[in-house]
Parts: C-alpha cells; structure tokens; sequence
C-alpha cells in the first residue's frame, strides 16, 4: 500500500462538539442548533476548496451557521485571512456547498450560497446567492438571487459564453444565469418524489456543453426503474438536451477498465446510514480533463469515465471502500479522489495518461485526528494536496494539506 509522504491538519477553528448522538441526530432543529453557541461557531466544514496559482492561495467556502463563509489560506505563513462574508450573507445563508470557481477572464471567483435550515423557514429565507469576489480589490458582490427561497448547492460555469449554471436545493432544478444581462432561466427540474438526483457537481466541457445527472420520472409507477439516476446534456445555443436512458456505473457492473485498488482491511460500506441505501450510480463528483473524457466519482465510491463525444460510460474501479467519492481534481494529467466515511477516508491518484493501475492512500492522520470525511480537492502547482474535511459531529472540521510519495 502506497505510503502518505506528509499529511498536516489546520485549525481555522477548534471546537470540541458534544451531543451529537445523544440529543441531537434525528431530534434537533436548525433553530436549536443555530441558538447553541457551540454549534453555531463551532460546527463548521470546508466545503468548497480551490487553489489560486495567481495568489498561492487556498480558497475555502465554508459551512458556518454564523455566516462566515469565505477565507483564504495561506500555505506559507500557516494563516487563515476572512475575506468578510458577513457584510454580504444573511442569516440563512450557511454555506458554500460546492464549486468556488475562478473565472480566467476577469480573475474573480464564482460561487453560491446554500442553507442549513428548515422546511418552516422557507418564506422569510430568500434563497441562495450567486456571488462574485474579486481579490483585486477584495470584494464580493451579490450577483442576484436566481430562484427565490431555494438554495444552489453547485454551479458550473461556460466562461466563454459568460454562463453560470446553477443546481438548486431542495427542490431540485437546474438553471442557467447570463453573467451580462443578469439574468436567469429556469432549463428543467432534474428530481422526482422519489429520488435525490443532483450531481453534486457538474461541468461544462470544451463544446459548451453542461453534463449532470437527473432521476427519471414516471407519475403513473412508483416502481424505481433499472436506470433511475441518468446522464444529461445540455447546450445553450437551441436549448438542446441530450437525455441519456444510461447512467453512471455502479459496483456491481463486472466490465471495467482497471483493477480495483486494494481496500484497507476491515472498513466495509457505510452507505447503510445514508439515503443512498441502492447503488444507482448516484453522482458525487465529476471533474473535466479538457480533452474527450469527464471522470466521475459515485456515491458508492466507483470511478467512471464519460466520453463526451458519445455519452458513453466506463467503469474504471471501484476505488472508495467505506463509501461517498465526492472529490476529484486533475493536475498535468493526473487525477486525484477522495472519499470515504466516518473516518475511514482514501485518496487515490492515477496518472490518466500513462499508468495501469489506481494508487490509494489510507493512513490519513496527523496530530492524532483523521478527517471524517472528504468533500473537496484543490491541488497545488508542486501538486501538494488540500482536502476539505466536513461533517465532523465531535469537532470543528479542518483543513488539510498532504503530500503523496
């Protein structure tokens, strides 16, 4: 088994949490975890993690019930910089879930709010902002609020056409956002009554082309389908879609491309615990190579390969043992992954262009603390790692850099 090189754990904040399993799973609102101090300055995940070649920074969307949503961090001197997210946020927006992007045209980053609260508070909640920050001069600015009182869990973007396009929660539909006119069109909705089918993220490929996943919908059947989480397409010049009848693979598919990479001993899926009971190859990560292939990562931890030229699907391994692959990042060609849960987090990394097999990592841990989870990946030019831990019930959650061999 491939070795950590060096892996370190930052502190933006470092509460210890008490309760979760005791008083709060399944019992508390959001309003009683937003009146505890504890959780609500305390509970905080890295949700969304990019790398600035431009600055050497690491940009960190949060998630923080006190609305401190956006840092800096600065791998030279150690040091986390807010960036001052409560002169814009409001008292629902709580994180940015997915997707801080850099936009090559201006400089600025794109990003969008997301919501921690409940199903009484929708009316008074506005709904999640697209927002642009500019680190010129160190400012944000709301762009709009696309579709009122629901949130964006993750946005793509087709910069060339000045294109945002944005996924909402929790009533699910995908919209796009004209970056000149400001102004929003409603594409599709993308659920059912039956089954969560956002794709966590999507992207846009070299044709213009945004691909994500959407959950069939028969109103005359209940009966889930042998397919019910599918592939999209969509183009903004006609409005075209591509609605694929296929999916991402699933573990149980036998054809793949490469071997799966050894599992650590005794970790076994813990999707039980989930939503996602059944594999429908529901989408938890996909990252685009600018060339033929977008890669995709499966909340039951398979790696896949969508040719965009055809749609068409490959199976390349079943790589996260435990479960959730919602991180994927390339660099020069190599495609780094994370996942995993309750502590049994992976990374892999594969070289797309010339290597015949997957290389995973276990031994995640530094100070005596592992991450819980894995949600996001920004790489380094020197390809140092940064992973974006969330969802830690007992502590803050932290930043962490790691060096592969």
């Amino acid at each position: 088994m491939p070795d950590v090189k060096q892996i370190r754990a930052f502190r933006l904040r470092d509460a210890r949490l008490e309760g979760w399993k005791e008083r709060i799973e399944g019992r508390w609102s959001y309003r009683q975890l937003a009146a505890d101090p504890a959780w609500r300055n305390g509970w905080i995940s890295f949700d969304a993690v990019t790398y600035s070649d431009e600055e050497n920074l690491v940009y960190c969307g949060l998630n923080s019930i006190d609305g401190d949503l956006l840092y800096t961090f600065d791998p030279a001197a150690e040091r986390f910089t807010s960036l001052d997210a409560p002169s814009w946020t409001d008292p629902y927006d709580a994180k940015i879930h997915r997707t801080l992007l850099r936009n090559p045209k201006d400089g600025c980053f794109y990003f969008a709010t997301s919501l921690l609260h409940d199903v009484e508070d929708q009316r008074s909640a506005p709904g999640g902002k697209l927002v642009r920050y500019d680190p010129r001069e160190r400012r944000a600015e709301v762009l709009g609020v696309p579709m009122p009182h629901l949130y964006i869990q993750s946005i793509a973007a087709d910069w060339e056409r000045g294109l945002l396009y944005g996924f909402t929660y929790p009533a699910e539909s995908v919209f796009r956002f004209d970056l000149t006119a400001r102004r929003t069109e409603v594409l599709a909705w993308i659920g059912n009554a039956i089954l969560f089918a956002q794709p966590h993220n999507a992207v846009v490929d070299r044709d213009g082309w945004l691909w994500g996943t959407y959950a069939e919908t028969r109103a005359w059947d209940e009966i889930v389908g042998q397919r019910p989480i599918r592939l999209f397409k969509y183009h903004p010049e006609g409005d075209r879609f591509v609605w694929f009848e296929h999916g991402l693979s699933r573990v149980s598919d036998e054809e793949q491309l490469l071997v799966d990479p050894p599992k650590p001993g005794g970790v076994s899926s813990a999707l039980e615990e989930t939503r996602h009971r059944q594999d429908y190859g529901f989408c938890d990560s996909m990252v685009y190579d600018g060339g033929e292939y977008i890669y995709a990562g499966t909340v039951a931890g398979v790696l896949c390969r969508v040719e965009i030229a055809t749609g068409a699907v490959n199976k390349v391994a079943h790589v996260m043992a435990a479960g959730r692959f919602p991180s994927l990042a390339m660099r020069d060609g190599i495609l780094y992954g994370g996942g995993g849960m309750n502590g049994h987090t992976q990374l892999m990394r594969w070289d797309t262009r010339r290597d015949s097999a997957i290389r995973c990592y276990n031994d995640l841990a530094a100070g005596g603390e592992t991450p819980a989870r894995i949600h996001e990946i920004a790489v380094a030019p020197d390809h140092t790692l940064y992973l974006g831990e969330n969802d830690h019930h007992g502590r803050s959650s932290y930043l962490w850099s790691v060096r592969l061999d």
